[in-house]
């Protein structure tokens, strides 16, 4: 990729259209759509999308029980009005079967992922015993 594509993908992650992104970074428009449809530069642009909102993602974990916190406050806030005590609620149900249903989905790999390796270790022993027994029938 050249400078000026490693320029238009950060142009592209920090203005909010393609037009903008692409007098950002000081390239015509048609350009900046033309790289977007090369498979390289859209790699590129994808992987650099990827690791800005995993950092995103990252830095808001920090403040999640103090949002916790707030939710849980709203909710038994009996002053609040009911349609913000509801809201508090079913946030904080939401992220609650969420959190349940990510544990078990984890579970359920890792369960997979150990079933995999095991039948891998088994059909090797298989295979090596085949091969010593083959080995003793010929000699």
């Amino acid at each position: 990729m050249t400078t000026a594509q490693e320029k238009a993908i950060l142009a592209l992650l920090d203005e909010p259209t393609v037009a903008h992104a692409a007098k950002a970074a000081g390239v015509g428009r048609r350009s900046m759509y033309r790289w977007m449809d090369d498979p390289v530069f859209s790699k590129a642009y994808r992987k650099a999308r990827r690791e800005s909102f995993s950092q995103a993602m990252s830095a808001s974990q920090k403040y999640a029980p103090v949002a916790v916190q707030v939710l849980a406050k709203i909710m038994t806030d009996t002053s609040a009005p009911m349609s913000s005590r509801v809201s508090a609620a079913t946030a904080l149900l939401k992220f609650s079967r969420e959190s349940i249903e990510l544990d078990d989905l984890a579970t359920r790999v890792d369960d997979l992922e150990k079933s995999v390796k095991d039948e891998q270790e088994r059909a090797a022993q298989a295979s090596a015993s085949t091969a010593t027994w083959g080995a003793k029938q010929c000699a």
